[in-house]
């Protein structure tokens, strides 16, 4: 058996009698209706995700005026690119005007005459080889904008109000699963989950500078650039980035929202 040689173990008695001090924890709360509005600093650099109209979305700009303030020539941006938020905005590039070239009279060239030639042994005509036309790939043209309609047909959870950035739209109640259809016709400018709030989240550009987004669905039926007309399935209702199974519907006209009921056709009672 084997004997310890270490000394023994003696409790500390510093603290004995004294009253122990009682550290509060502290609570860090978020503001819901905050939620990611995040203030537009100078510039944002580009992640993985992100398209224009997102960043526009999340800054709530006119996507148009933030693509000519970065002077881009279209739509794409690439992760690690940095994009400026505020400043001047270039003025719109005015049409160039092509000069009318003017007509030269050419000189006039007397021809003389060819010596004679005996006339060459005429060779048998090879045949033609055709050529395959060259395929095309013509973006499909977004169909015209020719009204509204409800997204799906559950009831108005929240009305639209200008309280908090999350209220500036309708939420919508109903199923997991209901198919969530788009408002109108348009080309699906965001497809994913990139922007904190709004769970799965799909954003339709339309004619007239105006936007939609469909957001909290369980999965989404369209990817980005994808040409949807009006009643077209693009989502089903869930329950993502919430704490419920609803929709969130909202409507922009040039960055700015705009109470969606403005739009849709009225309900029948």
């Amino acid at each position: 058996m084997l004997a310890g040689c270490s000394a023994p173990y003696e409790v500390p008695t510093d603290h004995l009698g004294r009253p122990l001090e009682r550290v509060q924890p502290k609570v860090t709360t978020i503001d819901a209706g905050n939620l990611d509005a995040e203030e537009a600093g100078s510039s944002y650099v580009v992640r993985r995700g992100d398209t224009l109209f997102s960043i526009a979305w999340r800054f709530e700009q006119d996507p148009d005026l933030l693509k000519r303030r970065n002077q881009l020539r279209s739509d794409l941006i690439q992760p690690g690119q940095s994009l400026t938020l505020k400043g001047d905005i270039p003025p719109e590039p005015e049409p160039e005007v092509q000069p009318t070239p003017k007509r030269l009279t050419p000189p006039v060239i007397k021809a003389e005459p060819e010596p004679l030639q005996k006339p060459k042994p005429k060779e048998a005509p090879k045949p033609a080889v055709k050529q395959k036309p060259k395929s095309q790939v013509k973006a499909t043209p977004v169909p015209q904008l020719t009204g509204w309609q409800w997204p799906v047909s559950g009831p108005v959870l929240e009305a639209y109000s200008d309280k908090t950035r999350f209220s500036r739209s309708l939420q919508l109640g109903g199923q997991v699963g209901t198919p969530v259809k788009a408002a109108a016709s348009g080309r699906v400018v965001y497809a994913g989950d990139g922007l904190v709030g709004f769970g799965n989240l799909v954003i339709i550009s339309h004619e007239g500078k105006l936007l939609s987004a469909y957001g909290h669905n369980q999965s989404l039926s369209v990817k980005v650039g994808d040409v949807v007309t009006i009643g077209q399935v693009i989502a089903k209702m869930g329950s993502t980035g919430t704490d419920r199974v609803k929709l969130h519907f909202e409507i922009r006209k040039q960055g700015k929202p705009i109470n969606p009921v403005s739009l849709l056709p009225k309900r029948k009672s």
